[in-house]
Formats: structure tokens, sequence, C-alpha cells
């Protein structure tokens, strides 16, 4: 094999030369190998593309003597020293009795236990919201959802999947001998002294048990609605809206576009001993002083309507409801923004305009919506550049102009990569967002039934304007990249 590989070549090129990888699969690694920054070798693993015994064989080829590394170190992937020692026990767990078999699953000395704890600690180190545990043909992999995109994380042998999948029901407190319906869990988790609440979602697929960890950081410090990247003209906007005795403001978008984060931004401006002010959320995201927040509990027959219903007789001023998920709730909130609370909540719509419709949907009377509505923001969240690294580019892609955006005035920038952003190029997220504001001439389409366009249309000539425009005049300012405004507004570019 030594004569077939000269010694000065890359290892993606040696590899796909002996027939151990294809072309397309190392463009695919390569293209990853960018935006982990990892080392080429895991990722061809990691990714399936190549056995552990295959890789060695190259990487002795080349000279790089792997039998002195640890096995995280010669692939790149940050996996607890005591990986060894489980790899060679975990095969064995389930064949003990069900007390020792337990007595391992939660003691906190227990390797397996260690090699949870470092799962999640790599993705709250990485900034991760979510972390995903998914079965896969050749083994266990780990992937961590950071500003929004899944990354790589580690790759593990496939006989760790059920031991890990145990622990973490363990620690959900859900049954770890039901393995073929979906399981919801929840549980604190301890982070160099930060208190994190982990929402466990199992699902089971082929292979095995999905995990999906949702992590929500209880000690997070509520943000400016400057910090959150609101432009300067719109502050005042969302200020004056604020200032309403009753009414109601809504805050929409997708699952994880940041929708409880801004309307929690809302609140902290209006927070004061003066206002009597309850959520009802699911889950109580963030901890606000002088408001009394409850959790929904179905189980326990706290639902979003029977909490909302019982806060109505708890004299409050302001009321945030997580979420106007059914008629029953939706027509209490709208109730109460008209009887003189003022009420905030969200809603699962693709823009401002289309909220209106879709409460009309829900079965609310037009009256009561064009009554109550005062202002709507619809948002979503693009990738910042990351200030470290992110660099000045000219380009002559008529895709620019086409959009408005001169690359001959404007300073233009794309992402890069370094340390500081775990080589992805970018850090941190801002809100790409579009006001609504619900005035006497949208307020009489509404009560008329017009159509979403009429409605737009009226909001245009009123000033209004779309997430596209937002997002392309942050391109302007270096803050993002057309890119990533196209994934969130591809309607309108």
């Amino acid at each position: 094999m030594d004569d077939l590989m000269p010694p000065r070549k890359r290892i993606g090129e040696i590899l796909m030369e002996n027939g151990f990888i294809t072309e397309t699969q190392l463009q695919v690694a390569l293209e990853e190998q960018k935006k982990t920054g990892e080392l080429l070798g895991s990722i061809l693993f990691g990714l399936g593309f190549i056995s552990q015994k295959n890789l060695f064989k190259v990487l002795s080829a080349t000279q790089q003597d792997t039998r002195n590394l640890p096995e995280r170190e010669a692939f790149g992937q940050e996996v607890p020293e005591e990986i060894d020692y489980l790899v060679q026990q975990s095969s064995s767990l389930f064949h003990k009795n069900a007390d020792l078999q337990n007595a391992e699953l939660d003691s906190p000395h227990s390797p397996l236990v260690n090699l949870v704890e470092k799962i999640l600690s790599n993705g709250i180190r990485r900034g991760a919201t979510d972390v995903h545990i998914n079965p896969d043909l050749k083994g266990v992999r780990i992937r961590y959802r950071v500003d929004g995109v899944l990354h790589h994380g580690m790759f593990l042998p496939g006989k760790l999947l059920n031991p890990i999948v145990s622990r973490i029901k363990v620690m959900g407190r859900m049954n770890i001998a039901e393995t073929r319906v979906p399981q919801d869990g929840s549980a604190e988790f301890f982070y160099k002294n930060r208190g994190l609440d982990l929402r466990i979602s199992s699902f089971p697929v082929i292979g095995g048990e999905n995990v999906v960890i949702r992590v929500l950081d209880k000690s997070q410090v509520l943000v400016g609605i400057e910090s959150l990247g609101f432009l300067e003209e719109d502050i005042d906007r969302i200020n004056e809206a604020l200032t309403l005795p009753y009414g109601m403001i809504l805050v929409t978008g997708p699952t994880g576009s940041g929708k409880t984060t801004t309307l929690y931004s809302f609140l902290s401006m209006i927070n004061s001993v003066n206002r009597n002010m309850f959520t009802i959320e699911d889950p109580v995201e963030y901890h606000l002083p002088l408001a009394r927040q409850a959790q929904v509990n179905v189980k326990a027959g706290l639902t979003f309507s029977t909490g909302l219903r019982s806060i109505l007789r708890q004299d409050p001023d302001v009321i945030l409801v997580g979420e106007m998920r059914d008629a029953e709730t939706s027509e209490l909130a709208v109730r109460a923004a008209l009887t003189g609370h003022l009420v905030f909540s969200t809603l699962h719509t693709n823009d401002a305009v289309s909220t209106i419709v879709r409460l009309t949907d829900i079965g609310i009377d037009p009256f009561l919506i064009s009554s109550t509505l005062d202002t709507i923001v619809a948002q979503r969240l693009a990738r910042v550049l990351c200030p470290q690294c992110k660099e000045p580019f000219v380009t002559d892609d008529p895709a620019y102009k086409f959009v408005g955006v001169d690359p001959e005035s404007v300073t233009l920038y794309h992402p890069t990569g370094c340390r500081a952003c775990d080589n992805t190029g970018f850090k941190g997220r801002t809100v790409i967002y579009e006001i609504l504001k619900v005035d006497r001439r949208i307020r009489e389409l509404i009560n008329a039934r017009a159509s979403i366009d009429d409605i737009r249309n009226a909001a245009i000539e009123n000033g209004f304007r779309g997430m596209s425009e937002i997002g392309l005049k942050k391109v302007r300012q270096g803050v993002t990249t057309l890119e990533e405004v196209r994934s969130i507004a591809r309607t309108a570019l």
C-alpha cells in the first residue's frame, strides 16, 4: 500500500485513490470541514463514509503515528477519556439485573454518566440550543444546533446508543423500559454554576431511539431590543405600542425564531411595581422580577386556556400568553385585551399581515380583532458575521443589484472562520423583522374581511417595511450576508 501513496498527498486524495471514499463524499466532507474546522478524517468517519479500520490504515501509511494518540485526538473529537472503558463495558450493561443496571445509570461516578454529561457540556459550551443524539447505521451521531444550524459534534460506537438513551431517560424521569413510543421529559443540569432546564424528547426510529434535548438557560440575562437587532427607527414605534393601557401585541414566526426573547424584552421595558404582570407559558424560559409566572401542566389540568381564565381573576394589568394554540385560548386572549388588559402573545405565521387572516381562520370575529389588535411583529433570526474574522470582498454578481444592494457603493463581507466563532464564520444572531401597526385604515379592512394583498398594500402606503427590506439593510451594514437573508425571506428575494 505504501507504494501506491506518495507521502506528500493529502489524506482525502489518498482515500479517494484507494477506493475508500468517492469524490462526492470527499467534497461533502471538505464543505463540512470549512464550517467546523475539524480534522478531515474525523469528519469522514463521523459521516459514515469510512470505517475506523480503513482510516487508521491510511493514517499509518502516511506516517502519522496514530498508535501513540488516544482515539479522541486521532479523530479530532472531544470525547472523554473514559470512552474506551465505555466501549468495553456498555455491551454488558444491559445484561445485568435490573437493580445493578439502574444503579449504573444513576451513579454519579459511572463512566456512562460522565459521558452523557460531557455530551451536554460540549453543546452548552458551544452555545447550542438543542443537542441531537441520532442512531446511525454505523454508530451514534451527536450534533449540536448553534445559531440555528446543526453542527457535527462527535461520532460514537453504536453499542453506546441504548446506554446513552437510557441514562438520558433516567435524567428526564422517563420510562427506560418503553422504547416503542415517543416520550417527553425534563431535567435540571448544572454547567459551571449555571442552572439549565433540559426538555427531552425521544422518538423511536429505525436503528433505535432518536433523542433531542432542548437547552433552556435559566440564568440568561434579558437584553434590550437594541441588542436583539431592532433598528433605531423602529424602536420608537415599539415604545409607542408598549405605552398602551390595553390592547394586544403579537410576535409571530416559526419555532426557534426568537419570539419569546422578543416578548420578554418588551415586558422588561414596562415591568414595574405599579403593574400587576402575569404569564402563562410552556415552558417558562426567562425569569422576570415582579412578574407572576406560571407553567402549563396539562396532566394537572393547567392549560393555556384554563390558566388564562384564572389569571383574569387575579386583577392583572399585563398578561403574556405563551402561545395562542387554539380557538378557546385565542378568544380568551382577545376578550382580555378588550376588557382593559395589555395582552402579549405569539402565533406561528409567515408574516405580519397573514397573522390577521390566521386569527379569522381560528374563528375570532373580525370586529374583535380590529378592536384589540395594535401591533404585530413578525420575525426570523439571521446569523451575524463574526466580527473577528469577517472579510470584505468585491463581487460583480448581478444578484446583489437585483435586490437593491450595490456592491460598488457599500462594503460587503463574507464569513471565513476562526477560533472565536468555532470556524463557522458566524457568531450570534440578529432579528430580521417587520412591524405592522394596525391603524384606522387597516381596522376598516379587517372589518370588511379584505384580502391579504389589500391589507398589505394599505400598510405599505403607511410606511410598512417587509422582512426582506430590513434584512438587506443589515447586509449593507455588514451585519450579515445576502445568503442568510435569502434563507429566511425566500418569498421576497
